[in-house]
Protein backbone atom coordinates (compact mmCIF):
# COMPACT_ATOMS: atom_id res chain seq x y z
CA UNK A 1 0.00 0.00 0.00
CA UNK A 2 2.80 2.07 0.88
CA UNK A 3 4.22 2.03 -2.58
CA UNK A 4 1.17 2.49 -4.63
CA UNK A 5 0.98 5.32 -2.36
CA UNK A 6 4.00 6.89 -3.24
CA UNK A 7 3.46 5.96 -7.28
CA UNK A 8 0.06 7.88 -7.15
CA UNK A 9 2.06 11.28 -5.73
CA UNK A 10 4.70 10.82 -8.41
CA UNK A 11 2.14 10.44 -11.19
CA UNK A 12 0.32 13.71 -9.80
CA UNK A 13 3.59 15.39 -9.43
CA UNK A 14 4.91 14.78 -13.01
CA UNK A 15 1.07 15.49 -14.56
CA UNK A 16 1.21 19.03 -13.15
CA UNK A 17 4.60 20.19 -14.26
CA UNK A 18 3.77 18.57 -18.54
CA UNK A 19 3.32 21.56 -20.54
CA UNK A 20 -0.26 21.80 -21.53
CA UNK A 21 -0.36 22.21 -25.54
CA UNK A 22 -4.03 24.02 -26.52
CA UNK A 23 -5.82 23.25 -29.86
CA UNK A 24 -5.08 27.06 -30.04
CA UNK A 25 -1.30 26.52 -29.69
CA UNK A 26 0.51 27.00 -33.72
CA UNK A 27 4.28 25.86 -33.85
CA UNK A 28 6.29 28.71 -36.01
CA UNK A 29 9.30 27.74 -37.90
CA UNK A 30 11.82 30.62 -38.42
CA UNK A 31 13.79 30.41 -41.45
CA UNK A 32 17.66 29.99 -40.91
CA UNK A 33 19.70 33.46 -42.20
CA UNK A 34 22.86 33.31 -43.35
CA UNK A 35 25.91 34.86 -41.30
CA UNK A 36 29.20 35.86 -42.22
CA UNK A 37 31.53 33.24 -40.41
CA UNK A 38 35.03 35.80 -40.30
CA UNK A 39 34.84 38.94 -40.39
CA UNK A 40 38.21 40.64 -41.20
CA UNK A 41 39.13 43.84 -39.18
CA UNK A 42 41.77 45.50 -40.06
CA UNK A 43 43.62 46.15 -36.99
CA UNK A 44 46.50 49.09 -36.84
CA UNK A 45 49.06 49.67 -34.03
CA UNK A 46 51.22 52.62 -33.04
CA UNK A 47 53.59 52.26 -30.46
CA UNK A 48 53.00 54.07 -27.98
CA UNK A 49 56.75 55.85 -26.10
CA UNK A 50 57.96 54.66 -23.35
CA UNK A 51 56.96 56.02 -20.45
CA UNK A 52 59.64 58.23 -18.25
CA UNK A 53 60.72 56.92 -14.81
CA UNK A 54 59.53 59.86 -12.15
CA UNK A 55 61.99 61.84 -11.37
CA UNK A 56 63.71 60.19 -7.95
CA UNK A 57 63.14 64.15 -5.14
CA UNK A 58 66.40 63.84 -3.97
CA UNK A 59 68.25 66.96 -2.50
CA UNK A 60 72.03 68.14 -2.93
CA UNK A 61 74.13 67.96 -0.27
CA UNK A 62 75.61 71.07 1.56
CA UNK A 63 79.48 71.57 0.95
CA UNK A 64 79.99 70.45 4.57
CA UNK A 65 77.98 67.75 4.11
CA UNK A 66 80.30 66.99 1.18
CA UNK A 67 83.49 67.19 3.02
CA UNK A 68 82.85 65.24 5.68
CA UNK A 69 80.93 61.99 3.42
CA UNK A 70 83.01 59.72 4.84
CA UNK A 71 82.00 60.77 8.65
CA UNK A 72 78.62 60.33 7.25
CA UNK A 73 79.52 56.97 5.62
CA UNK A 74 80.81 55.87 9.25
CA UNK A 75 77.50 57.45 11.24
CA UNK A 76 74.98 55.35 9.46
CA UNK A 77 76.86 51.69 9.08
CA UNK A 78 77.53 52.13 13.07
CA UNK A 79 73.34 53.18 13.19
CA UNK A 80 72.58 49.98 11.25
CA UNK A 81 74.82 47.73 13.68
CA UNK A 82 77.31 46.53 11.18
CA UNK A 83 80.42 45.08 13.44
CA UNK A 84 83.21 46.49 11.16
CA UNK A 85 81.69 49.56 10.64
CA UNK A 86 84.67 50.67 8.92
CA UNK A 87 84.48 47.81 5.85
CA UNK A 88 80.81 48.52 5.31
CA UNK A 89 79.82 51.51 2.67
CA UNK A 90 77.16 52.87 2.06
CA UNK A 91 75.16 55.18 -0.24
CA UNK A 92 72.53 57.67 0.31
CA UNK A 93 70.06 60.22 -0.42
CA UNK A 94 68.91 63.56 1.08
CA UNK A 95 65.02 62.83 0.91
CA UNK A 96 64.61 66.09 3.21
CA UNK A 97 66.26 68.53 5.60
CA UNK A 98 65.18 70.82 8.65
CA UNK A 99 67.74 72.77 10.57
CA UNK A 100 68.81 69.79 12.88
CA UNK A 101 67.77 67.04 11.38
CA UNK A 102 68.70 65.09 7.63
CA UNK A 103 65.60 62.62 6.48
CA UNK A 104 68.15 59.74 4.13
CA UNK A 105 67.55 56.21 2.38
CA UNK A 106 70.38 54.93 2.88
CA UNK A 107 72.02 51.36 1.59
CA UNK A 108 74.37 49.75 3.41
CA UNK A 109 76.79 46.52 2.85
CA UNK A 110 79.51 45.45 4.91
CA UNK A 111 82.55 43.28 3.12
CA UNK A 112 80.84 40.27 4.48
CA UNK A 113 77.78 40.80 2.11
CA UNK A 114 75.45 42.02 4.92
CA UNK A 115 73.38 44.61 4.06
CA UNK A 116 70.61 47.18 4.95
CA UNK A 117 68.32 48.92 2.78
CA UNK A 118 66.36 51.85 4.89
CA UNK A 119 65.38 55.72 6.16
CA UNK A 120 66.96 57.11 8.80
CA UNK A 121 67.29 60.73 10.56
CA UNK A 122 70.59 62.15 10.50
CA UNK A 123 70.46 64.42 13.91
CA UNK A 124 72.98 67.60 13.49
CA UNK A 125 74.61 69.70 15.91
CA UNK A 126 74.38 73.72 15.43
CA UNK A 127 78.00 73.18 14.11
CA UNK A 128 76.13 70.67 11.09
CA UNK A 129 78.29 67.64 13.11
CA UNK A 130 76.77 64.78 13.33
CA UNK A 131 75.30 63.94 17.16
CA UNK A 132 73.49 60.68 15.87
CA UNK A 133 71.86 58.73 13.61
CA UNK A 134 68.19 57.26 14.16
CA UNK A 135 66.49 54.48 12.75
CA UNK A 136 63.38 53.08 12.45
CA UNK A 137 63.06 49.56 14.38
CA UNK A 138 59.33 49.34 14.47
CA UNK A 139 58.46 50.58 10.82
CA UNK A 140 54.41 50.73 11.67
CA UNK A 141 55.13 52.91 15.02
CA UNK A 142 58.51 54.84 13.87
CA UNK A 143 57.76 55.88 10.83
CA UNK A 144 55.09 58.19 11.30
CA UNK A 145 56.91 59.48 14.55
CA UNK A 146 60.18 60.41 12.74
CA UNK A 147 59.62 61.41 9.12
CA UNK A 148 57.28 64.15 7.97
CA UNK A 149 54.44 62.67 5.42
CA UNK A 150 55.98 64.25 2.20
CA UNK A 151 59.09 62.19 3.14
CA UNK A 152 57.39 58.91 4.00
CA UNK A 153 55.78 59.74 0.03
CA UNK A 154 59.39 59.13 -0.71
CA UNK A 155 60.05 55.64 0.42
CA UNK A 156 58.07 53.83 -2.60
CA UNK A 157 61.93 55.12 -5.25
CA UNK A 158 63.64 53.02 -3.17
CA UNK A 159 61.61 50.00 -3.05
CA UNK A 160 61.47 49.69 -6.55
CA UNK A 161 64.07 50.41 -8.25
CA UNK A 162 66.89 53.75 -6.33
CA UNK A 163 68.09 50.80 -4.07
CA UNK A 164 69.17 48.50 -6.36
CA UNK A 165 70.61 51.53 -7.76
CA UNK A 166 72.67 52.83 -4.68
CA UNK A 167 73.79 48.81 -4.31
CA UNK A 168 75.17 49.06 -7.45
CA UNK A 169 77.08 51.67 -6.87
CA UNK A 170 78.72 49.96 -3.99
CA UNK A 171 79.90 46.89 -5.88
CA UNK A 172 81.47 49.62 -8.30
CA UNK A 173 82.95 51.00 -5.16
CA UNK A 174 84.13 47.82 -3.88
CA UNK A 175 86.64 47.57 -6.75
CA UNK A 176 87.44 51.51 -6.63
CA UNK A 177 88.06 52.69 -3.62
CA UNK A 178 88.90 55.78 -4.45
CA UNK A 179 85.13 56.46 -5.83
CA UNK A 180 82.83 58.26 -3.78
CA UNK A 181 79.32 57.66 -3.32
CA UNK A 182 76.73 58.75 -5.14
CA UNK A 183 75.81 61.77 -3.55
CA UNK A 184 78.83 63.52 -3.34
CA UNK A 185 79.11 63.02 -7.18
CA UNK A 186 76.04 64.47 -7.55
CA UNK A 187 77.00 67.76 -5.75
CA UNK A 188 80.94 68.03 -7.93
CA UNK A 189 80.84 69.89 -10.60
CA UNK A 190 81.92 67.97 -14.09
CA UNK A 191 84.87 69.72 -15.80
Amino acid sequence: MKHGMIIVILATILVSCAPVLTETSVPTVVSPTLLPTSTFIPVTTTSSPIPTQPTIPIMTPDPIQVKHWKEYQSALAKSFSFSQSELTLCEWDILGQTNQEVYVWAVCESLGGSSVSAPAVIHLGTDGSILNVENPRHWDYDIPRMFPTDIQEKFDYYHFGRGSELSAHIAWRRTHPEEPPLIVLSATPTP
